[in-house]
């Protein structure tokens, strides 16, 4: 018989760590195929007989095994196949779960189910103080939470399962570790929690005897550091639990402070058992934690990670509540990080460990959530999907429940798994290139192969296999690697590029912000799959990180799925001299996001392997206009920008286009209309200012108030200095317009139209002005959009002027017939202030507002000019009471709150208003107030007793829409129960 070639499958982490008794080695699955040979000779393929040699067929690696390796390394998943990631995948998870088991076995002295016996571990008390952490696994696959949070020592509450340690293995060599959030040999638990952290150890060291036992502490606070848990303690519960250890090569009781730390500390640890080591950076001279002479980190850790190799075990003892630079080199060798538990001093108190799952929850819902991607047996029958807004969600929105079934199955595992990848990515964690995050990398190139067959448009119910494959490509999307699948087609976000498509390189130039932060749009854009490389070329320190796409997550995926979701990337940080290399599925245009740095300095990166897209930053330059609409007639991508010092408009190419041909493709109208009415009217009505001197002005009339009045009308309260960005795209993340910054709309940007301002105002709504509280969510915005569109109409009298349906006949009807009731207040209240539905009474709500400026025309004639100075000042007012708090005795008389001797932080809109409208509008507002049906505390109806004001009448102003003005405006009707409505308004 001929001789068969053997495929052995190859265990690709044992290529990358021994094997530890208690963690169970991964196996690919592949099949195993062998045949044996031998005797007569001749046989074509035979064996050389002829001289008796050796017939032992020679081994045949699987071709899927080297190709899952390369794939592991580079990133790029073309040439494994789906079914040996999905094994790999699998077959990793199950050893994540079953070497969770037997860690918790071990440190707890539970059974192998993760019962109790009678030796276990129970009722465990520690209280690591406010002067620790928890820690957050970033490499899932090899480190395991086995104590979890679950009292908070602050407010004495039920914990929130926060891990207070991790045990876990060196990706490359298998050596152990342990990290606790705290010290608790220095600040200890109870007699049970001692117990714990003796099993521990007795995990890290695989000893179950202590026999010349040595031990090396390291970067522990010393004994002057007397409110840390210094490293006096840790010798003294060493020497307690484990008598006659050696610490730091002599006897516990002669050992001292500092004496293997920094240069020291690999000759320490030459024949060492264990190794405890902090995160203290320097010697121990001082008690306030400043040292005059750091260690270096890099010694440090080469000599962390010389001991690992030699298979010796570190149990990692933070203090204090953030990570310093020896802690952070520390924590990213193991994989993990820390958040500060200062506030909520999460711990244990009588933890029971019997008590917890023996299968660890994250891994055990992807491996469910993989096994049913495979199987396509996902159970959901899509009941409690719900229309939110014209959009079709299936998940909680916080008043709808949406479908448990999808909820427990695919999206909660999913985004659990999303949100880890893009929190690594946002680190700037080059995956690939990185020794461990085995579990990460399987996931990412399943996500790569499903993505591979992915075409948009799809839905949720024609191919359900196809749709959850691509859903879960998506939240596998990852950036930081020099390979990247790209789905067939791309839908409506963008076309595909040719692989032909010529790149550039270039140096891009942008000043950092003196405050805040500054999101700047480069020009450049990545395509689909094709690298670019990235290096910041200036010397400065200030924060910088470069992201794709400002898209919110606006892909209505249960409706027709016709782009991916989660569009934009993470924010990847971009640090001097270091070179980033990143590929996006999807691309998109690029954007650097600065902070703040003194004189505003210049940062510049050099980006190599991107294309243009059209950006227009100066309109006042001819040519720039004109390469600027060249480009949109020509450029291959899908997106358009153009920026304003306060507005930038990130566009699809189709609705840019739309928008060029509502002007004509005047671009120089187009820029004029943007500015004067969606940016400077809108944030001149709120009162703001600006750092450049001039750019946004109070009118005189404003001005001559807040002199009057004492007020500070121009201090950096009133700054405004932030971009808000506008997204107008095929979808928005809610409705047609959807606030936020950036804020999205799915019509072609006009700057004339409603939806912008509605928007942009949502973005300036203040809730003291909100009447009803959130029943005017949709309402007191609107004051922006009125007044630009009304501006417009003064400024150019245009033969159909903008307007907006509803009139004052409206709530005059509903004023009457409340008028006739028992109860006026009462009646107008039910009848506009109730339902609580989305845009309920949206128009008659919106006619309060209005006709506050009429009162304000004709009370202030003569110092106003048209009322509309009202919600300045109401603005302006609003943000000096926040200014206040601090010095509300001194301030509060000068407001017009004099009757408030404390400040009122929970005062509401309704209050707000009716004291504050009637301070500035000089009259006692309560009776128009009363008119419709608002009512008030007796605090707020004290303050504005407290006026002395004339009452002001019971008024309605007629008009034909809200944006009137002049004799578009009726004379003030007298409600009562038998006015009449004048015709024509």
């Amino acid at each position: 018989m001929k001789n068969t070639p053997v495929h052995r499958s190859i265990n690709l982490d044992a290529q990358r760590r021994p094997k530890l008794p208690l963690w169970p080695a991964m196996a690919l699955g592949l099949a195993l195929a062998a045949c044996g040979g031998g005797g007569g000779g001749g046989e074509t393929g035979g064996g050389n007989t002829a001289g008796g040699g050796d017939t032992t067929p020679p081994v045949v690696v699987d071709p899927q095994v080297t190709a899952l390796s390369a794939a592991l390394s580079s990133g790029n998943a073309k040439d494994v196949t789906l079914a040996t990631v999905s094994a790999s995948v699998q077959t990793e998870l199950k050893s994540v779960i079953a070497a969770y088991g037997a860690v918790r076995q071990s440190v707890y002295g539970l059974n192998a189910d993760g019962s109790a016996n009678a030796n276990s571990l129970g009722a465990i008390d520690w209280n690591p103080t406010h002067d620790s952490t928890t820690l957050n696994v970033l490499d899932q696959g090899r480190n395991h939470v086995f104590m979890p949070s679950n009292w908070r020592y602050t407010d004495n509450a039920a914990g929130t399962a926060k891990a207070l340690a991790v045990a876990g293995t060196a990706p490359t060599t298998g050596a152990r570790y342990a990290a606790f959030g705290g010290n608790p040999m220095g600040v200890p638990g109870n007699a049970a929690m001692d117990s714990a952290v003796r099993n521990t150890i007795g995990w890290l060291t695989g000893r179950t005897s202590f026999d010349n036992f040595k031990v090396v502490t390291a970067h522990l606070p010393g004994d002057k550091t007397y409110w840390w848990p210094h490293e006096g303690k840790v010798r003294t519960w060493l020497n307690t639990q484990f008598p006659g250890v050696t610490i730091n090569g002599v006897a516990a009781t002669a050992a001292t402070d500092d004496s293997c730390d920094g240069d020291k500390l690999n000759a320490c640890l030459q024949g060492a058992n264990l190794l405890i080591i902090g995160r203290q950076q320097g010697p121990n001279v001082s008690g306030d934690d400043v040292f005059p002479a750091g260690y270096n980190a890099d010694t440090v850790m080469s000599a962390v990670t010389a001991a690992q190799a030699r298979g010796i075990p570190v149990l990692y003892l933070h203090h204090y509540r953030d990570a310093n630079t020896l802690a952070a080199r520390l924590l990213e060798y193991f994989g993990l990080s820390v958040s500060n538990n200062y506030w909520s001093k999460e711990g244990l108190k009588t933890f029971d460990p019997a008590t917890q799952p023996n299968t660890p929850a994250t891994p055990a819902d992807w491996l469910a959530l993989v096994q049913r991607l495979e199987a396509n047996n996902f159970t959901t029958d899509w009941t409690g999907c719900f229309n939110d807004l014209g959009r079709t969600l299936c998940e909680a929105n916080g008043t709808t429940s949406g479908n448990a079934a999808l909820i427990n199955e695919f999206t909660a595992p999913g985004k659990a798994l999303r949100s880890q990848l893009r929190a690594l990515d946002a680190q700037g964690v080059a995956l690939f290139s990185q020794p461990g995050y085995a579990l990460e990398k399987r996931m990412v190139l399943l996500g790569d192969k499903y993505r591979e067959s992915v075409s948009y448009p799809m839905t949720r119910t024609a191919d359900r296999q196809a749709f959850f494959q691509a859903y879960f490509s998506d939240f596998t999307a990852y950036i930081n690697r020099p390979a990247n699948a790209v789905a067939r087609n791309l839908g409506n976000f963008s076309g595909l590029f040719p692989a032909t498509t010529p790149t550039i390189s270039k140096l891009v130039s942008a000043n950092s912000p003196e405050t805040g932060s500054r999101e700047y749009m480069t020009g450049l854009y990545v395509m689909p799959g094709r690298t670019v490389t990235l290096q910041r070329t200036d010397s400065g320190t200030q924060g910088v990180t470069v992201g794709l796409n400002m898209l919110r997550d606006t892909t209505h995926v249960y409706d027709t799925y016709d782009r991916p979701t989660q569009l934009a990337s993470p924010r990847v940080p971009l640090v001097a001299g270091k070179t980033v290399t990143l590929t996006s599925p999807f691309g998109g245009p690029v954007y650097l996001f600065l902070s703040a740095a003194t004189g505003a300095p210049a940062v510049t990166v050099q980006i190599d392997g991107g294309i243009t897209h059209p950006v227009l930053r100066n309109p006042d330059n001819a040519a720039e206009v004109a390469a600027f609409k060249a480009e949109i007639a020509s450029t291959p991508t899908n997106w358009v920008g153009l920026t304003t010092d306060f507005l930038t408009v990130h566009s699809n190419l189709t609705n840019f286009r739309k928008t060029l041909a509502t002007y004509n493709d005047d671009m120089a109208k187009l820029v004029s209309n943007m500015w004067t009415y969606t940016i400077k009217d809108t944030y001149e009505l709120a009162g703001f200012n600006s750092a450049t001197a001039g750019t946004f002005t109070l009118a005189p009339t404003v001005s001559a108030f807040c002199t009057a009045q004492g007020w500070d009308c121009t201090g950096t309260q009133h700054r405004r200095d932030v971009m808000q960005h506008l997204i107008s795209d095929n979808y928005a993340a809610c409705g047609a317009g959807c606030s936020g910054n950036p804020y999205d709309q799915s019509w072609a940007l006009e700057p004339l139209g409603w939806g912008e301002s509605h928007e942009i105002g949502h973005n300036l709504q203040r809730s003291r002005l909100n009447i009803y509280g959130g029943l005017s969510t949709e309402v007191s915005n609107n004051i922006f959009p009125i007044h630009k569109q009304m501006m417009f109409n003064k400024n150019t009298l245009p033969a159909s002027p903008l307007s907006r349906s509803g009139s004052a006949k409206a709530p005059f009807d509903l004023m009457k017939t409340a008028l006739a009731t028992s109860d006026p207040i009462a009646s107008m209240k039910a009848a506009m202030w109730t339902d609580s539905s989305y845009g309920a009474n949206g128009a008659v709500r919106l006619m309060f507002y209005r006709q506050l400026v009429e009162y304000a025309r004709i009370h202030r004639s003569g110092t106003f000019n048209d009322g509309w100075e009202l919600y300045t000042l109401l603005y302006l007012l609003d943000r000096n009471m926040g200014a206040a708090q601090s010095s509300w005795a001194t301030s509060a008389a000068g407001l017009g709150f004099g009757t408030y001797a404390a400040y009122p932080s929970s005062m509401d809109g309704n209050d707000f208003m009716v004291i504050a409208t009637s301070r500035i509008i000089g009259r006692d507002m309560r009776p128009v107030f009363d008119l419709w049906g608002i009512t008030y505390t007796a605090s707020a109806s004290a303050q504005v007793a407290a006026y002395g004001y004339t009452a002001a009448e019971k008024l309605l102003f007629p008009m034909i829409n809200v944006q009137q003005y002049g004799a578009g405006v009726g004379t003030p009707i007298t409600m009562t129960t038998t006015a009449t409505y004048p015709a024509g308004f």
